[in-house]
C-alpha cells in the first residue's frame, strides 16, 4: 500500500489515508531514518548495529536490531518493505512515496534548467524544492550517529544550492526588486558567502542603488581580511569591478526578453466528503500512480458502467496523490458521455490545457501542433493529468504528455484497451455494506439506523450503483418527511424504479441513455431483446436463439455490449445484465419492439431451452432407460436454424440442466403463457427434486399446478403427473402425509383419464406404482408427440 515518508524535517510516515503512523521508540526511528536515507540500497547488518550503538553494542544487540526490524515491517503494514538478503536489509519505496527523492530529482532539473537558459522553470523547480522542507535540519529532533549526521548535512548543503539556484534564476527574469529582502536576509545569517554577496550587490545596482552595492562590496572585503585574512575572490571582485564602469551586461533583462512565469494549476474538482469504500482499487492506482518518474509514463484507466462511481473515485485518489505532483493538477471532464454536450474534441481539449500552463501565445489549428507544444511544455515537469468521462481512444490519445515525470489518469465507460501501456482498473457495484455506509453519509447515520432493513432494501434496489443511491439519498434529504420505508416501496415497483431513481439534473434513465444512444442497430437490437430473459445468466446460445443470429455473431454482439460496459461477463462465456440496465432495456423493448418481434423472440427462446434442458433432463431421469417397448428418446436439434446444433451436444451437468430451466421459467413468467410455463415448471421440479434439492422442487411442482389452473389444465395427465412429483418430492423431504395425499389425487386423475384401472390405482397411491407409473407417462408422451 503507498505511504508517504518525510525526512526533510523530523521524521514522519503517515499511511495512504493521510493518517500518521507511530514509529515508536528512538532506536526504532533511528533505523527507519537510517533505511530512508539509503533507501533502495542494502545496509549491512554490521553497519546498522554500529550505527545503533556507536560505542559498545550489547551482547544482544543483533537480537534487538531483528526486533526493530519485525516492529518496523507491522507498523508500515506490509513485510516485504523492509527486505532481507546476504546484502543486508533494504526499504523499498517508489519514488514519489518519499519526499527527499523529489527534492534531489527538483534540485537536478532546477539546476539543469538554469543552464539551459529556462530559468522561469528553473526557479518553478527550485521553489518546489525547497517548500518540501518542514524545517531547516533533515530528520530534526532525532540523534542521529556520525554516518547518517553525514548524509544529512549533505541534503542541508545541497538545499543551500537550491536556494542560490533560485536567486539566480530570479535575477535572471529581472525580479531584482523582489529578491532584495531575501538576499539581504540570507547574506546577514552567512556573512561569508562570497556567491550571496556578489548576487545581492547585483540585485542592489539593479535597483539603482549602487552606492549601497559598493558598500557592500566594502564590507565583505573587510570582514575576509577580519576574519579570515584573505582578499575578496575573482567573482566577488569581478561585479565589483562592473559596477564601477557601470558594465552594460549587469543590466536587467528587458521585459520583452523576460521568460514567461511559470503556473502550477490545481483544477481538480472536490473530493467528495462521503466517498466511501473501494479500499482495494484505491490502492491499487495509489500504488500505479507512486511509481511516476521510475520508468515510462504511468497512464491509469479506470472504467465501469454508468453511475459506477468513477469520476469520484478518480477525483478522490487524485487529491490523495496531488503533493506528489507539485507542477499542478490538470483536469478536463471531456464529455464522453454527458447527456446533451457533445464530447470535447482533441484540439479544445490541448488549447485549454495550454492555457492552463501559462502559454496564452495563439494557438495553432493543427492538432499535431497543438500536442507538439502540449508535450513542450510539459517535458520534466510532475504534472498530473485527470481526464475524466473520456468517450474513447482515439480522443485520449492526442493528449498525452510524453515525459515519465507526468501521471495520466483517464476515466472512460469502456476499456481503453487500444492505448499503449496503460494500466486498467474496472469499478463493479458497491458491496452491500459499503453501499449502506454511503447511504448513512448521505442522509445521516440516525435515520439509517432508524430502519436498517429499509436502508438495505434500498441499496439492494439500487443495485449497488453509486449513482442509484446518491440520487435515493438526494430524495430523501429533500423530503425529510419521507421515510426510507416509503422510498423503498417506491423503488420495489419495477415500472417505476427509473422514474423514481432522478433528482435535478441527476437521472439514472438520462445515463443510461448515453450509453444506449452510442451503439449500432445490431447492438441495440440485442440489448433490448436481452431484457426479455431477465438480465442474468445469459449464454451465447440463448442469446443466438433470442436474436436470430449465428452463435458466432451473437459472442460478437454481446462482447461489444460487455466493452461498452452495458453487459458484465459472467463465468463460462455467460453474460448479466445489471438490474437497474434490464429495466432500461425493458422500457426500449417496449417502446422500439412490437409484440410480435417479442413473441417469436421468445418462442426462439423457449424452443432452445426446453430442447437442451429436456435432453440433460433424460439422460439423468430414470425415465430414460433404455426400455424395449419404447427405445430411447430421440434428441432434437435446435438453433437459429434446425441443423445448428444437436441437443446431445448440450446433454452436460444435472446444474446446468437446473440452470437452464431457471432461466425458462423466468422468460414463462413474464410472457405470461400458463401452458408452456407448467409443462416447464414441472421439467424444473424434477430437475431440483434428481438434484438432491426437494424443497425446491416442491416450490416448483407447486408453480406448476398453479399454472395448470391458469391455463385450464385441470384433470389433464400433465396435472396427474405433477401431483404425482410433488408427492415423490414430499416423500424426500419425509412429509408421508402430504405425500400420500398428493399420490391419491394424481391417482384420481390418471383412473379418470382411463389410463389406469383400480389396482394400479391402489398401488399409486400407497407409493408402490412407481414403474406402472413411468410406463404410462412414456406411453403417453410417445403417443401424443412431447
Amino acid at each position: 500500500m503507498p505511504m508517504d515518508f518525510k525526512i526533510l524535517g523530523p521524521i514522519e510516515v503517515r499511511a495512504a489515508n493521510g493518517r500518521p503512523i507511530a514509529l515508536g521508540r528512538r532506536k526504532q526511528r533511528v533505523l527507519l531514518a537510517a533505511l530512508l536515507l539509503n533507501a533502495g540500497k542494502a545496509i549491512p547488518t554490521q553497519r546498522m548495529l554500529d550505527w545503533l550503538w556507536e560505542e559498545q553494542a550489547p551482547p544482544n544487540a543483533e537480537s534487538n536490531l531483528y526486533t526493530y526490524i519485525s516492529a518496523l515491517r507491522r507498523v508500515l503494514g506490509a513485510p516485504s518493505r523492509i527486505e532481507a538478503g546476504s546484502n543486508g536489509y533494504v526499504l523499498r519505496v517508489a519514488p514519489g512515496e518519499i519526499d527527499v527523492k523529489l527534492f534531489e530529482e527538483l534540485a537536478a532539473q532546477g539546476r539543469r534548467m538554469l543552464s539551459e537558459g529556462r530559468n522561469d522553470v528553473a526557479l518553478e523547480r527550485c521553489t518546489r524544492a525547497v517548500g518540501l522542507w518542514r524545517a531547516e535540519a533533515v530528520l530534526e529532533g532525532l540523534s542521529l550517529p556520525e554516518p547518517l549526521r553525514g548524509e544529512a548535512a549533505r541534503l542541508e548543503r545541497l538545499r543551500a544550492t537550491v536556494v542560490d539556484t533560485s536567486l539566480e534564476a530570479r535575477l535572471a527574469l529581472g525580479q531584482h526588486g523582489e529578491v532584495l529582502p531575501d538576499l539581504e536576509a540570507l547574506t546577514r545569517g552567512d556573512p561569508l558567502n562570497e556567491r550571496l554577496r556578489a548576487q545581492f550587490m547585483l540585485a542592489l545596482y539593479r535597483s539603482g542603488r549602487r552606492a549601497d552595492a559598493l558598500a557592500v562590496y566594502q564590507g565583505a572585503r573587510e570582514m575576509l581580511a577580519a576574519e579570515l585574512g584573505v582578499d575578496p575572490g575573482p567573482d566577488l571582485i569581478r561585479v565589483h569591478q562592473q559596477i564601477l564602469v557601470d558594465d552594460p551586461a549587469l543590466a536587467a533583462p528587458s521585459p520583452s526578453i523576460t521568460v514567461r512565469r511559470f503556473f502550477a494549476p490545481a483544477e481538480l474538482p472536490v473530493d467528495s466528503a462521503a466517498f466511501t469504500g473501494r479500499a482495494a482499487e484505491v490502492s491499487r492506482l495509489r500504488t500505479a500512480l507512486a511509481s511516476a518518474g521510475s520508468g515510462p509514463i504511468v497512464i491509469s484507466a479506470v472504467a465501469g458502467a454508468a453511475g459506477i462511481g468513477k469520476s469520484a473515485f478518480a477525483v478522490h485518489v487524485a487529491h490523495q496523490v496531488a503533493d506528489r505532483f507539485p507542477d499542478g493538477q490538470l483536469y478536463v471532464n471531456l464529455h464522453g458521455s454527458t447527456p446533451n454536450v457533445e464530447p470535447l474534441k482533441p484540439a479544445e481539449v490541448l488549447a485549454r490545457l495550454l492555457r492552463s500552463l501559462g502559454d496564452d501565445a495563439a494557438a495553432p489549428a493543427e492538432v499535431d501542433e497543438l500536442a507538439a507544444r502540449f508535450r513542450s511544455l510539459t517535458d520534466g515537469r510532475r504534472l498530473l493529468l485527470l481526464f475524466d468521462n473520456a468517450r474513447d481512444a482515439a480522443q485520449v490519445r492526442p493528449l498525452l504528455p510524453a515525459s515519465p515525470t507526468c501521471c495520466v489518469l483517464i476515466t472512460a465507460r469502456r476499456m481503453l484497451t487500444s492505448l499503449d501501456a496503460v494500466a486498467h482498473l474496472r469499478l463493479d457495484v458497491m458491496a452491500e455494506d459499503e453501499a449502506i455506509t454511503l447511504l448513512s453519509r448521505l442522509v445521516g447515520d440516525e435515520r439509517v439506523a432508524a430502519d436498517p432493513r429499509a436502508a438495505r432494501a434500498i441499496v439492494r434496489l439500487c443495485g449497488g450503483l453509486p449513482l442509484a443511491i446518491r440520487i435515493a439519498a438526494a430524495r430523501l434529504v429533500a423530503r425529510s418527511g419521507l421515510s426510507l420505508r416509503a422510498l423503498a416501496d417506491r423503488l420495489a415497483v419495477e415500472d417505476h424504479r427509473l422514474s423514481e431513481l432522478q433528482a435535478d439534473d441527476r437521472a439514472v434513465r438520462a445515463c443510461f441513455m448515453m450509453s444506449y444512444r452510442g451503439l449500432e442497430s445490431e447492438h441495440s437490437r440485442m440489448f433490448r431483446l436481452l431484457s426479455l430473459l431477465g438480465g442474468s445468466d445469459i449464454s451465447v446460445a440463448v442469446a443466438a436463439a433470442l436474436a436470430d443470429r449465428s452463435e458466432e455473431q451473437t459472442a460478437d454482439l454481446l462482447d461489444h455490449l460487455a466493452d461498452v460496459q452495458l453487459l458484465e461477463v459472467g463465468d463460462a462465456d455467460r453474460y448479466r445484465m445489471h438490474d437497474l440496465l434490464c429495466l432500461f432495456a425493458r422500457e426500449r423493448t417496449r417502446q422500439e419492439e412490437t409484440e410480435e418481434e417479442q413473441t417469436k423472440a421468445i418462442r426462439r427462446v423457449l424452443h432452445s431451452y426446453l430442447v437442451i434442458t429436456g435432453a440433460i433432463g433424460n439422460v439423468y431421469n430414470l425415465r430414460t432407460r433404455r426400455n424395449a417397448k419404447f427405445g430411447r428418446p430421440a434428441l432434437g436439434r435446435f438453433g437459429p436454424s434446425p441443423d445448428d446444433f444437436t441437443a446431445d451436444h448440450h446433454t452436460g451437468p444435472l446444474d446446468e440442466a437446473t440452470r437452464s430451466h431457471a432461466e425458462t421459467t423466468a422468460v414463462l413468467r413474464g410472457i405470461r403463457n400458463p401452458v408452456k410455463a407448467a409443462l416447464d415448471l414441472g421439467y424444473l421440479a424434477e430437475m431440483h427434486r434428481l438434484a438432491g434439492r426437494p424443497d425446491m422442487a416442491t416450490l416448483c411442482y407447486h408453480e406448476a399446478l398453479e399454472a395448470d389452473l391458469a391455463g385450464g389444465a385441470v384433470g389433464t395427465y400433465r396435472t396427474a403427473e405433477h401431483w404425482w412429483g410433488l408427492g415423490r418430492a414430499y416423500q424426500d423431504l419425509g412429509d408421508e402425509a402430504r405425500a400420500r395425499e398428493c399420490r391419491h389425487t394424481s391417482a384420481t386423475i390418471f383412473q379418470a383419464l382411463h389410463l389406469i384401472n383400480g389396482d394400479e390405482r391402489r398401488e399409486i397411491e400407497i407409493g408402490a406404482g412407481s414403474d406402472t407409473l413411468e410406463t404410462i407417462l412414456r406411453y403417453t408422451r410417445h403417443g401424443r408427440g412431447i
